[in-house]
């Protein structure tokens, strides 16, 4: 569409190639909502595998159901605008069209509200696990990074307004472009959640390079003198000639038969209830104690 003027007044370009753009503005139509459509769906897939309870795999059909009746509508509506449908595209055919305008504000509506669902959809159940309140924020809000779909889902509908059917070219050309930010941007959102493990690994790494440095500037001091008060007073509590003892700390973690849990499939992300610990140290023979 940038090659036949899409971003430039029509009055400005050959009648060729506004017909041009207006027969791939159909078919543009079509794959956007399709795009988005599927993005939706694979979104509601992943979320019933992590939460597979009967109430949340409801939703994620409904929702499902939703966007794809709202594609299979936009579909026709695109195709169907016009009859005849080449009107669409020649205008000087005999026949009638529907409010174009009208149709794209009505599309934009239950997308915007659908992205709202499906985003608020996994709130609920997280907030019900049985973990701190600090780890359950921050798994809410790597489901909620997905946030900025709806900013570009609100921001395309805000420049549809300034569409005008006799200027195609330029009135919707901005519109066209925040479609395409909002289907690249869907599609990193819908990964995000599987990255979690990246972003931990790579926090946990910084954190322990700012601890390493810390404790080298910092406890040097400490540490020898917390040393040499130790060897002291082992120097007067051992006997002569007598090592120091190696102590082997085994620590048992089981989980009662009658006890349930929770996972969350997203690696480094469990959640267990009624666990109980035993511990365990042995000392060798020639020890003391």
């Amino acid at each position: 569409m940038i090659h036949y003027g899409m971003g430039r007044h029509a009055d400005e370009l050959p009648s060729a190639n506004v017909t041009k753009i207006a027969k791939l503005l159909m078919a543009f139509e079509c794959v956007y909502c399709t795009t988005v459509g599927i993005i939706k769906v694979s979104i509601l897939l992943m979320y019933a595998r992590i939460f597979p309870t009967r109430n949340f795999r409801l939703a994620a059909i409904i929702l499902g159901g939703i966007a794809v009746g709202w594609v299979l509508a936009i579909i026709c509506v695109s195709v169907f605008q016009c009859d005849p449908i080449a009107k669409a595209w020649n205008p000087t055919l005999p026949g009638s069209c529907i409010n174009l305008k009208g149709s794209f504000i009505g599309n934009a509506v239950p997308n915007i509200v659908t992205d709202v669902a499906i985003l608020s959809l996994p709130v609920h159940v997280v907030w019900g696990l049985h973990a701190s309140l600090t780890h359950r924020l921050s798994v809410i809000t790597v489901f909620l990074l997905g946030s900025f779909v709806v900013f570009t889902s609100a921001y395309r509908f805000s420049t549809l307004f300034q569409f005008e059917p006799a200027d195609t070219t330029w009135t919707l050309a901005k519109a066209c472009t925040w479609c395409l930010i909002e289907c690249a941007s869907g599609i990193i959102s819908g990964c995000l959640p599987t990255l979690r493990p990246l972003f931990v690994a790579l926090s946990s790494t910084f954190a322990s390079s700012v601890g390493a440095s810390g404790a080298r500037t910092t406890g040097t001091e400490g540490k020898g003198s917390e040393l040499q008060s130790f060897e002291g007073a082992n120097r007067i509590l051992r006997p002569p000639g007598e090592h120091l003892s190696k102590q082997l700390v085994s620590l048992d973690v089981s989980q009662r038969d009658d006890a349930s849990g929770d996972e969350v499939p997203l690696n480094t992300i469990r959640v267990q209830r009624d666990i109980t610990w035993q511990e365990t140290r042995k000392v060798s023979s020639r020890g003391w104690r």
